[in-house]
Protein backbone atom coordinates (compact mmCIF):
# COMPACT_ATOMS: atom_id res chain seq x y z
CA UNK A 1 0.00 0.00 0.00
CA UNK A 2 1.10 3.57 -0.65
CA UNK A 3 -0.11 6.96 0.41
CA UNK A 4 0.06 9.72 -2.20
CA UNK A 5 2.98 12.06 -1.62
CA UNK A 6 4.96 9.64 0.56
CA UNK A 7 8.29 7.93 -0.21
CA UNK A 8 7.69 4.17 -0.06
CA UNK A 9 10.21 1.47 -0.87
CA UNK A 10 8.58 -1.54 -2.48
CA UNK A 11 10.29 -4.89 -1.87
CA UNK A 12 9.28 -7.26 -4.65
CA UNK A 13 10.12 -10.94 -4.22
CA UNK A 14 9.92 -13.18 -7.26
CA UNK A 15 9.87 -17.01 -7.20
CA UNK A 16 13.14 -18.57 -6.00
CA UNK A 17 13.88 -20.10 -9.41
CA UNK A 18 14.25 -16.59 -10.91
CA UNK A 19 17.71 -15.10 -10.40
CA UNK A 20 17.58 -11.47 -11.47
CA UNK A 21 21.36 -11.17 -11.02
CA UNK A 22 21.56 -12.90 -14.41
CA UNK A 23 19.11 -10.48 -16.07
CA UNK A 24 20.40 -8.07 -18.70
CA UNK A 25 17.81 -5.41 -17.82
CA UNK A 26 15.03 -5.20 -15.21
CA UNK A 27 12.04 -2.83 -15.41
CA UNK A 28 9.44 -2.13 -12.73
CA UNK A 29 6.41 -0.38 -14.21
CA UNK A 30 3.56 1.38 -12.42
CA UNK A 31 0.35 2.12 -14.35
CA UNK A 32 -3.12 3.48 -13.81
CA UNK A 33 -5.96 0.95 -13.67
CA UNK A 34 -6.65 1.71 -17.35
CA UNK A 35 -3.08 0.47 -18.10
CA UNK A 36 -1.70 3.93 -18.85
CA UNK A 37 1.92 3.86 -17.67
CA UNK A 38 2.72 6.35 -14.91
CA UNK A 39 6.41 5.52 -14.47
CA UNK A 40 9.01 2.83 -15.06
CA UNK A 41 12.07 2.31 -12.87
CA UNK A 42 15.16 0.54 -14.21
CA UNK A 43 18.94 0.43 -13.85
CA UNK A 44 20.30 2.35 -10.86
CA UNK A 45 16.73 3.04 -9.68
CA UNK A 46 16.53 -0.60 -8.57
CA UNK A 47 18.43 -2.61 -5.97
CA UNK A 48 18.47 -6.25 -7.04
CA UNK A 49 19.55 -9.25 -4.96
CA UNK A 50 18.94 -12.66 -6.52
CA UNK A 51 15.11 -12.77 -6.81
CA UNK A 52 14.35 -9.58 -4.83
CA UNK A 53 13.95 -6.03 -6.13
CA UNK A 54 13.82 -2.89 -3.98
CA UNK A 55 12.18 0.13 -5.62
CA UNK A 56 12.22 3.55 -3.93
CA UNK A 57 9.61 6.13 -5.00
CA UNK A 58 9.84 9.87 -4.46
CA UNK A 59 7.05 12.18 -3.30
CA UNK A 60 6.72 13.49 -6.86
CA UNK A 61 6.32 9.96 -8.21
CA UNK A 62 3.61 8.89 -5.76
CA UNK A 63 1.74 12.15 -6.36
CA UNK A 64 1.18 10.86 -9.93
CA UNK A 65 -0.74 7.82 -8.63
CA UNK A 66 -4.51 7.83 -8.80
CA UNK A 67 -6.30 7.25 -5.51
CA UNK A 68 -7.65 3.72 -5.23
CA UNK A 69 -4.96 1.55 -6.76
CA UNK A 70 -1.98 1.39 -9.09
CA UNK A 71 -0.90 -1.56 -11.23
CA UNK A 72 2.63 -2.93 -10.91
CA UNK A 73 4.58 -5.35 -13.10
CA UNK A 74 8.21 -6.47 -13.43
CA UNK A 75 9.75 -7.21 -16.84
CA UNK A 76 13.30 -8.40 -17.47
CA UNK A 77 15.52 -9.44 -20.34
CA UNK A 78 18.17 -12.14 -20.21
CA UNK A 79 20.50 -14.14 -22.44
CA UNK A 80 19.68 -17.80 -23.03
CA UNK A 81 22.50 -19.38 -24.98
CA UNK A 82 23.01 -16.32 -27.17
CA UNK A 83 19.28 -15.69 -27.64
CA UNK A 84 17.85 -12.51 -26.10
CA UNK A 85 14.70 -13.40 -24.15
CA UNK A 86 12.15 -11.47 -22.10
CA UNK A 87 10.00 -12.50 -19.14
CA UNK A 88 7.54 -10.75 -16.84
CA UNK A 89 5.51 -11.18 -13.69
CA UNK A 90 1.77 -11.05 -13.42
CA UNK A 91 0.27 -7.59 -13.07
CA UNK A 92 -0.68 -6.87 -9.47
CA UNK A 93 -2.86 -4.15 -8.03
CA UNK A 94 -1.42 -2.08 -5.17
CA UNK A 95 -3.77 0.02 -3.02
CA UNK A 96 -3.15 3.78 -3.02
CA UNK A 97 -4.60 5.92 -0.24
CA UNK A 98 -5.30 9.62 -0.09
CA UNK A 99 -3.12 12.01 1.86
CA UNK A 100 -4.67 15.04 3.53
CA UNK A 101 -1.49 17.01 2.76
CA UNK A 102 -1.77 16.38 -0.98
CA UNK A 103 1.44 18.08 -2.10
CA UNK A 104 5.21 17.63 -2.15
CA UNK A 105 6.72 18.90 1.11
CA UNK A 106 10.28 19.51 2.29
Amino acid sequence: MAYKGTTPTYILTLPKDINLQQATNVYVTFAKTNYTVVLTKTGDDLTITNNTISVFLSQEETMKFQTDSILLQVNWTYDDGGIAKRACTEIVSVPVKRNLLNEVVS
